[in-house]
């Protein structure tokens, strides 16, 4: 059997964007209403942009080497690893969420079924328990047209390379088209939610990278460039609303890119450690579960009656509900992911680690 593709630091920048985007989350009214603001905390404006490029760069690198080791891509067996990594904990979640909180008799709930969420968070707020999954939703989507066109491409890379640049391009096109003309309508909050511009940004890094383009790798690569990079990405809350809106994510997810291939070369802040890659393993649990956890608990610290007006009260929060999450979180890999995880390697041509230590 071949060797594992284990691409370094990318559990680190999933750790950011997990942490970042449950920190931010903890003090919305969307899901816990603690009777105060939490603290303005040095995170990534949009954590979800970091897991759209990411995903489509690490889902696009390891399709090319498939289509280089086999001559061709397994659309069958992709889809088989993406329903075994995505859909056991997706769906465990939202039924307990949805049991808790009694919005299981929601009309949207078709569209979280079958991973349209974006949809109803298009136009409306969807069902707040699970709201978080309209990008679990643009991933899916994503999915169903990119594993096919990768295969269609036979490898030429050129032509992929183009065709991925030409789908991005047009993307932010109409984008800005709709938002300079009529604003931000729900045709501009279609574009700007179903971000498969972001992911293409992804895949076409993943393309320049396998192809080892010389002036991409030496550009992107650079050691000052990243450690500016991953700075500005970690700092980016409080400058990235001055950015215009059609291209603020793209702005994240730029920096996203260049802060993935500087962890590939030579970095001065390594995100190859222990705790990047311990956190970043389980970030998809993290992501999936935390909204309910921070429901639960701001619920306790009501019914308490706990005087939240001090400093030291509000960040005990976050650090209970990181620990809580963190813990359940790895609990779900530990015992309940870990044997779709094992069935979903069966499926794989091209075995990817994990974790540093597979």
């Amino acid at each position: 059997m071949s060797k594992s593709i284990h691409l370094p630091g990318l559990n680190g920048l999933r750790a950011i964007a997990a942490l970042s985007v449950m920190w931010s989350h903890t003090f919305q009214d969307t899901f816990g209403d603690w009777g105060t603001e939490g603290f303005k905390l040095p995170v990534v404006a949009d954590g979800v942009t970091m897991f759209f490029v990411i995903s489509g760069f690490l889902i696009t690198y390891l399709l090319l080497n498939e289509q280089e080791r086999s001559q061709t891509v397994s659309i069958p067996k992709f889809y088989m690893r993406r329903i075994l990594r995505i859909w056991p904990i997706y769906y465990a979640y939202m039924a307990i969420a949805l049991i808790i909180t009694h919005t299981w008799n929601d009309p949207n709930i078709w569209y979280y079924i079958f991973f349209g969420a974006n949809i109803p968070f298009i136009v409306t707020a969807g069902i707040w328990p699970i709201v978080h999954y309209w990008s679990i939703g643009v991933e899916e989507q994503f999915y169903l047209f990119w594993p096919w066109l990768v295969k269609a491409s036979h490898g030429k890379t050129r032509r992929l390379l183009a065709g991925a640049i030409a789908l991005c391009a047009v993307w932010l096109v109409c984008k800005w088209g709709i938002y300079l003309v009529w604003g931000t309508t729900t045709a501009y909050r279609f574009f700007a939610v179903t971000r498969f511009d972001c992911m293409m940004l992804g895949a076409i890094g993943a393309i320049l990278y396998f192809t080892q383009s010389g002036w991409f790798n030496r550009l992107l690569g650079n050691r000052t460039l990243g450690v500016i990079c991953l700075l500005a990405l970690f700092f980016s809350q409080p400058w990235a609303n001055i950015i215009p809106a059609p291209v603020r994510t793209q702005a994240i997810a730029l920096l996203a890119l260049v802060c993935i291939m500087s962890q590939l070369h030579d970095p001065i802040i390594n995100l190859e450690n222990k705790v990047c890659d311990f956190v970043g393993k389980i970030s998809y649990g993290i992501y999936v579960i935390h909204p309910l956890l921070i429901f639960l608990l701001s619920g306790l610290y009501r019914s308490m009656e706990i005087d939240l007006s001090n400093g030291l009260a509000t960040a005990l929060i976050y650090v209970i509900i990181t620990l809580a999450t963190i813990l359940l979180a790895w609990l779900s890999y530990r015992f309940f992911e870990s044997p779709f995880l094992r069935l979903k390697s069966r499926f794989a041509i091209v075995h990817s680690q994990n974790s540093m230590k597979e």
